[in-house]
């Protein structure tokens, strides 16, 4: 289930974003402190939902349920971001939570857009499975990199959803993740 993230939600995002995987593939601060939780579900969600830059939604099991992880969209250049706390991860949540905002978005939830991105840090395979079982068709753009938290580039994958699925997306994707969802 999708729905607002609340300050509430601290304490778990906390916990969450401990993970060094996102040291490694996300670009939240590092280390992640309860402070930046605050920051991020106090200030930039509801700022940046007012404004439409950004659009962020908590992953959870049930309604009211604990926070398992995020998704949003960023509104200017349609792309979308996720993540999920490892012990919710394999289950195929993210990728039901994928689905649903991207067609929520490609069906009018932003006007205008008639496509939505995804890029991730080469080796981020659990991140492309997701892209792929949400349908998006891996590209290979100019320049394939995404911004680091730091302010330089890493080497990146990058794929496109569009409305209705292109029916190349698992050919796509097989240099890297092999064949089939």
């Amino acid at each position: 289930m999708l729905d607002e993230p609340r300050l509430a939600d601290a304490e778990l995002v906390t916990e969450y974003c401990q993970d060094p995987l996102f040291e490694r593939y996300l670009t939240t601060p590092w280390p992640y402190t309860r402070a930046d939780a605050d920051a991020f579900l106090g200030s930039y969600v509801p700022e940046s939902w007012a404004s439409g830059r950004e659009l962020t939604w908590a992953i959870r099991g049930a309604d009211g349920g604990p926070v398992l992880g995020m998704i949003s969209v960023r509104e200017a250049q349609h792309e979308l971001g996720f993540w999920l706390g490892a012990a919710h991860r394999g289950s195929g949540l993210m990728s039901e939570a994928a689905t649903a905002v991207s067609e929520w978005v490609l069906g009018g939830g932003i006007r205008g857009a008639t496509s939505l991105m995804w890029r991730a840090v080469e080796g981020n395979t659990a991140s492309a499975r997701v892209a792929r079982a949400a349908g998006f068709r891996r590209i290979e753009p100019i320049a394939p990199t995404v911004p680091t938290r730091d302010g330089g580039t890493l080497p990146a994958w990058h794929a496109v959803r569009t409305e209705p699925v292109d029916p190349r997306v698992d050919e796509s994707w097989r240099s890297i993740l092999g064949g089939g969802r």
